[in-house]
């Protein structure tokens, strides 16, 4: 059988060489499958991992209640917990303390101060004048600390020891240095948030309020070893990930995660409370979830490929039997037995796969890295050169192993009776494409059915469902076929008319049918699925950011930023933002309460991005819940300062803390306190309100507040507030004065004038009553709605069974607004999928002004089509860009894998096409020399013969092409909405809309039929030829 095999080889070797390349292509996929699930899926989640936030890698611990004593062993020990949960990889660590409130002397208000030792301090703040501590003793104040207190560089300040229960011992401080907070320096862990100064503050220890100054910033070592006891005391790690592999990944999550216990147990009692905060496990979990999610989808793929090269080697191996027949015929005659041929069979195979695997792993390595080369796996950071793993030697050997079982299944079928074979292949075939059908409709469900897992039908899914609807499509070929001849017999001509008789009586012609119509269907299917996914993840970044780019601010915002913002991007339209929780008594849904996202809707269509549904945009989908005019405050220029003077009649113990809202020329909305006080006419100054040009007066409240134990019987007092302005106040005409919402009747008759610079408010009140209630003056330049309009999410209004029109009672911090659906929309930007509102930021805050609630609720800043997106020089916090979100979906290293694995599958499509149409008309045309040349006997020319075949197989081939891509259109329009998952696995957000790219289709089926023509016409060229009288002895 050797020698047999040998012979055969030589013999008939173009033969062999083709069913060694189409079994060495789809092991070569299979090997680049492998890699990309294994190798290159490992390596991206590990520079996935390096190149995550800071903000999620870092691990903080945080104590409280430190004694002085114990400060530097509990900072030690700290640090050893971290270290150790973040082994193996390298990790730097950074100490913030603050210690105890102590007294500040030489001063009459009771003030309080306190100490904080901050590591890479010159990273977090930046020095205005002098220089940092070098030694003990030596102190930086921030700019507003030393202003308020009247310190500069060279002031001594002697803090006295604190009492017993807290100790601190007493500390004399030079001061060497002034600084300004830089933001994103973590200022928000500081007592203050690094603003200096609050008027009203208490750290817990007591009921009482003071007025603290602070911090005096000294040297973190010298703070911890100085015997002070600590306020707080942080110790943050930040690991460095790079070159992580997901076993080590997976080590330090789940240290990480027992982190806390142990920090616990380690510390034991000599702190008050301990806790370890991290972001770390989450992102590293998300990011686990990301790579399988691609992993599944390059699986599907991949046994995608498989098939169509199964089914092209099918056709090879029919081929390759029918052209060895009357061999096998003399073979047996001579008296092989039939165990014979299948052993000449198996061993054939055996080599086929053994070569095809020694070409195709090398191959597949090649093709790996010529793809890590390109985009997206280059700019992913997937850069590799060839690699060779055993989970790829598996994959490859396994491909071609299964493969060549195929050819020997089709050598050795049994030799039946040709009526009895086809009566068996009908009945076969009807029962294959049912039970396909009935697993492509299982597949379809269980992709329905969703969920964040994958199992195998939703792997095979895709190949289930093109195969499935091959196989259906290729039933309306014969008919069509028939169709074509009845037409064509109408003709004059002789070639067409009996192109389409010999295509329509020839069941055989539709042999490599399947291959043809697959190989369309995968090739068009993949185009669309690559253009699907990348709306999908473009639409997923839209929504997710909710703007062109969105600054998540790291400190409370200050006047002047908007136009930093402005100036450094370039862009059209720049707003501030409120992205926060709401409270909805109405609501009862799972997961995260609601969010209220609130922004200048006046630029709607400028700033905000996310798809909405029926052809509306924002602009249409926020009318009406912007105020119908704008807000005309007082002018007043930068640097200016007010003043405060109240006088009230009786003898009653009453104060305001004046709040001032301003609005600079970006229309952020700023509030400026001042500390509470006494109605006795004495003038406050209120400074550090204004520190850019622009800015407006817009509002004022003065909540009036008793004395602590006061109780009022119902005293009425008549209330004069002059407020001094740095500017003239003009004509107040558009201002209003009223009680905070909801009125009681505890304010009678106010009103509110000015004169030059003054501003004058005065009212009469009642005190006292069931609850001793206080009212709270507001002036305002603007009018406020009874409700705010807002518009919902569709997962809100389904969660508390709302519609257009409803009224919700809500609360937005500590303040309980009544608001107005005006619409519904699938989702919120900035907030996929989740129950959330959408409102003005200008009506928001003038309705929590007008229910004596100020506030300041802006944490962000959303800019609308900006040239630029480097905002690192402002230091406002994390920036997110649209387009950046975009890239880390379509490009990032966690998905790269699968549009790389869907640029090898197309060119494996057509590569197979082509040589099973090659094959197909070879065959063909090689079964009909005689017949050719009894045509060209019978007077035909050379070129009326060529048109006879090429019309034949135009016939054939160009339904089949065209039955493929409406097959691969049917695939994706209901396969990959299902298919595509988000980077959590579940369903994205919005839905996906399947894509179908004209113009990249029309090219490939232009392709694809090129490539047909010129096959089919090179060979009936060829064999118009040799159409002669040989051929007809021969056969004779």
């Amino acid at each position: 059988m050797i020698a047999l095999v040998r012979r055969r080889a030589r013999a008939q070797w173009p033969v062999l060489a083709v069913l060694l390349a189409v079994v060495t292509l789809g092991a070569t996929l299979l090997g680049v499958c492998a890699l990309l699930v294994t190798h290159s899926a490992d390596r991206a989640l590990g520079v996935a991992a390096a190149r995550t936030d800071a903000e999620q890698t870092t691990v903080t611990a945080y104590t409280s209640a430190v004694s002085g004593p114990d400060a530097a062993a509990v900072a030690g020990a700290t640090r050893a917990v971290l270290t150790s949960a973040l082994a193996p990889f390298p990790v730097s660590t950074a100490g913030r303390a603050s210690s105890v409130l102590r007294p500040l002397t030489g001063r009459g208000d009771d003030a309080r101060t306190y100490l904080s030792g901050i590591e890479n301090l010159p990273d977090r703040a930046t020095l205005t004048g002098g220089r940092w501590p070098r030694k003990t003793g030596e102190a930086v104040l921030l700019e507003a600390t030393a202003g308020r207190l009247g310190l500069r560089v060279g002031s001594r300040v002697h803090l006295a020891a604190k009492p017993p229960d807290d100790p601190a011992p007493a500390v004399d401080l030079t001061v060497v240095g002034i600084a300004q907070p830089l933001p994103g320096g973590g200022w928000d862990r500081d007592l203050l948030a690094g603003t200096g100064f609050q008027a009203a503050y208490s750290d817990g220890s007591s009921m009482r309020e003071f007025p603290t100054y602070g911090p005096f910033l000294v040297g973190f070592d010298d703070l911890i070893a100085g015997g002070s006891a600590l306020n707080r005391l942080e110790i943050t790690a930040r690991p460095d990930l790079t070159g992580a592999t997901p076993a080590r990944l997976a080590t330090v999550a789940a240290r990480v995660s027992d982190a806390d216990a142990r920090l616990t147990g380690e510390l034991g009692d000599r702190v008050r409370l301990s806790r370890i905060g991290s972001q770390l496990t989450d992102a590293l979990r998300a990011q686990q979830h990301q790579r399988d999610v691609t992993r599944a989808v390059v699986l599907a793929v991949a046994v995608l490929g498989t098939v169509l090269t199964a089914v092209a080697l099918t056709l090879a191996g029919r081929l390759t039997a029918s052209l060895r027949a009357a061999e096998m015929t003399l073979l047996s005659a001579l008296g092989t037995s039939r165990s014979q041929l299948a052993a000449a069979a198996v061993l054939e195979a055996v080599a086929l796969a053994l070569t095809a695997t020694a070409l195709a792993v090398p191959v597949s390595a090649l093709v790996y890295s010529g793809l890590s080369h390109l985009p997206p796996m280059a700019g992913a950071g997937l850069t590799t050169g060839p690699v060779l793993t055993g989970a790829q030697v598996l994959a490859v050997l396994a491909g071609a192993s299964a493969l060549a079982v195929v050819l020997v299944l089709i050598a050795i079928r049994s030799e039946v009776a040709q009526r009895e074979r086809g009566r068996r292949d009908v009945l076969a075939r009807s029962g294959a494409d049912l039970l396909l059908v009935a697993f492509a409709a299982l597949g379809w469900w269980q992709l329905h059915a969703g969920g964040t897992g994958t199992d195998l039908l939703q792997v095979l899914a895709p190949a289930l469902m093109l195969i499935a609807g091959s196989a259906l499509a290729l039933r309306l070929v014969p008919p069509a076929l028939r169709i074509a001849d009845r037409i064509a017999r109408r003709s004059d001509g002789l070639p067409v008319p009996l192109a389409a008789f010999e295509a329509a009586r020839r069941p055989q012609a539709a042999a490599a049918g399947l291959l043809i119509c697959l190989a369309a269907a995968t090739g068009t299917f993949a185009v669309a699925f690559d253009s699907t996914w990348h709306r999908s993840q473009a639409d997923q970044a839209d929504l997710a950011v909710g703007t062109d780019l969105a600054v998540a601010l790291s400190t409370p915002p200050v006047a002047g930023q908007g136009a930093a913002i402005k100036t450094a991007t370039g862009a059209q339209a720049v707003s501030p933002v409120v992205h926060r929780g709401l409270a909805i008594g109405q609501w009862f849904g799972d997961g995260a309460p609601p969010r209220l996202v609130a922004a200048d809707t006046t630029q709607a269509n400028r700033v905000f991005r996310g798809r909405l549904s029926g052809g509306q945009d924002w602009a249409q989908a926020t009318r009406g819940l912007a105020p119908g005019t704008p807000v005309h405050g007082v002018p007043l220029p930068a640097g200016g300062t007010f003043s405060l003077a109240v006088t009230a009649t009786g003898d009653l113990p009453l104060s305001v803390a004046p709040a001032l809202l301003l609005q600079d020329p970006a229309g952020l909305r700023t509030l400026c306190t001042g500390p509470p006080v006494a109605l006795d006419g004495v003038r406050h100054p209120i400074a550090g309100c204004l520190p850019v040009a622009g800015m407006q007066l817009i509002a004022v409240t003065l909540p009036i507040s008793t004395g602590p134990g006061y109780f009022s019987a119902g005293d009425i007092s008549e209330i004069a507030a002059d407020l001094r302005l740095p500017a003239p106040a003009g004509e107040l005409g558009s201002w209003t004065v009223r009680s905070a919402l909801p009125d009681r009747g505890r304010v009678q008759v106010p009103t509110i004038t000015s004169t030059g610079s003054t501003v004058r408010i005065t009212t009469t009140v009642r005190l006292g009553g069931a609850n001793n209630d206080t009212p709270t003056l507001v002036a305002t330049a603007f009018q406020a709605p009874a409700v705010l309009p807002v518009v919902i999410s569709r997962t809100l209004a389904d969660g508390i069974g709302v519609t257009g029109g409803a009224h919700l009672d809500v609360l937005i911090g500590d303040t309980g607004v009544p608001v107005e659906v005006t619409g519904v929309v699938p989702d919120v930007p900035s907030a996929p999928g989740a129950a959330a509102v959408l409102a003005d930021l200008d009506t928001v805050t003038r309705v929590l002004t007008m229910h004596g609630d100020p506030q300041n609720p802006v944490d962000g800043w959303w800019a609308g089509e900006p040239v630029r997106s480097d905002l690192a020089g402002l230091h406002l916090g994390t920036v997110t860009t649209r387009t950046g979100e975009t890239t880390r979906l379509t490009a990032g290293p966690l998905n790269a894998g699968l549009p790389a694995v869907l640029s090898v599958l197309i060119p494996a499509a057509v590569l197979l096409l082509f040589a099973g149409v090659l094959l197909h008309v070879t065959h063909d045309l090689r079964e009909r020399a005689v017949e050719v040349a009894r045509l060209r006997g019978l007077g035909l020319t050379g070129r009326q013969i060529r048109t006879v075949l090429l019309g034949q197989h135009t016939f054939v081939l160009l339904p089949l092409l065209v039955i493929g891509a409406v097959v691969g259109s049917l695939a994706t329009g209901i396969s990959t909405p299902l298919l595509i998952r988000s980077q959590t696995g579940a369903a994205p957000v919005p839905g996906v809309v399947a894509v179908w790219p004209w113009a990249a289709e029309a090219i490939l089926l232009l392709l694809l039929m090129a490539g047909c023509a010129a096959a089919a016409g090179s060979v009936s060229m060829v064999q118009a030829r040799r159409a002669g009288a040989a051929q007809l002895r021969v056969a004779s």
